[in-house]
């Protein structure tokens, strides 16, 4: 089921390079303005939504008889190595939000600059990144099934952004894409950990809140903090209560009980569902090989569930 969640939480944010094309070419607001806005609209939400759980959470008493089915925990599978387990709290969901927000700064560049569905892609190669920092770390190389299933991945992945890779005019936002995806595999090992020891509700409002802070700067230096046009903030809010909210903080109730790097993978959904979002809402179309592309990325998913 936690698996299941994942894929959703990927598909919604698929519409993330979209709404900030859209913010950028109807509304005038800048990359870096769309990625302080979409935190910093989200972050009352987070936190009210924090308190409420707070104020709810019921009372153990400690000469109770434990349930066999304690809370937030949804899958059987045992949890990942605490590659992090010596930091503390608060350093845990520091760290997360600042990979988050430098993430977000390179993302939104590789989408002003280069095609929707080439700076997802891009930036969900962190999986390889996750996968080759495991394989170093912990000495335990993932078995066969798994590598098919990223091969078959990225391989997919390829395919897709293939048709765009003798553009000059995209190849500074490839390569924000690529930095990208160094700063999402941080993210994900960052949020993994803290989840571990934080429910679901503070530790997205309080990692939404540090990213919020550490783009602040990134907005006002960029110029164009504030949309020209009404239709700007339709795309903000988007981009904080359906991605942030609904993307985001969906994925980080799920990845509790998962690895990192089978989180990641999973989590290519998301280039896939965003070159389809791109094609319908932005025309940036299809050809034969991203759909066969599209397929691979799918099928490399369900390998790697099964193989790590």
């Amino acid at each position: 089921m936690d698996f299941v969640i994942l894929l959703l939480g990927g598909a919604v944010l698929g519409l993330a390079g979209v709404f900030v094309r859209l913010a950028d070419t109807t509304a005038n607001l800048g990359p870096f303005a769309s990625a302080f806005w979409r935190m910093a609209v989200a972050t009352p939400f987070l936190l009210a939504w924090a308190a409420a759980h707070r104020a709810h959470r019921p009372t153990v008493s400690t000469a109770a008889t434990p349930t066999p089915n304690p809370p937030l925990v949804f899958s059987t599978r045992p949890a990942p190595p605490a590659l992090l387990a010596h930091w503390p709290t608060w350093g845990l969901a520091l760290f997360a939000a600042a990979m988050f927000a430098l993430d977000l700064v390179f993302f939104h560049l590789a989408v002003t600059w280069t095609a929707v569905g080439n700076a997802t892609l891009e930036s969900n190669l962190a999986p390889v990144l996750i996968t080759l920092a495991f394989w170093v770390l912990t000495r335990n190389a993932p078995r066969p099934v798994f590598v098919a299933g990223l091969a078959a991945a990225l391989g997919g992945a390829a395919l897709m952004i293939g048709p765009n890779f003798g553009n000059s005019r995209a190849l500074l936002g490839d390569a924000s894409g690529l930095v990208s995806a160094v700063f999402y595999a941080a993210y994900q090992v960052g949020i993994q950990q803290a989840r571990q020891r934080l429910s679901t509700a503070p530790l997205m409002a309080v990692v939404t809140l540090l990213a919020a802070v550490v783009l602040w700067p990134f907005a006002l230096a960029e110029g164009r903090l504030w949309p020209t046009a009404a239709i700007g903030w339709v795309w903000v809010l988007g981009l904080a209560l359906l991605v942030q909210i609904g993307g985001q903080v969906v994925i980080a109730y799920a990845v509790r009980r998962l690895n990192p790097a089978l989180s990641s993978v999973g989590l290519l959904v998301q280039p896939a569902m965003a070159v389809v979002y791109a094609w319908v809402l932005l025309g940036e179309a299809l050809s034969g090989w991203q759909l066969l592309g599209a397929g691979l990325v799918l099928g490399g998913i369900y390998l790697a569930r099964k193989g790590f």
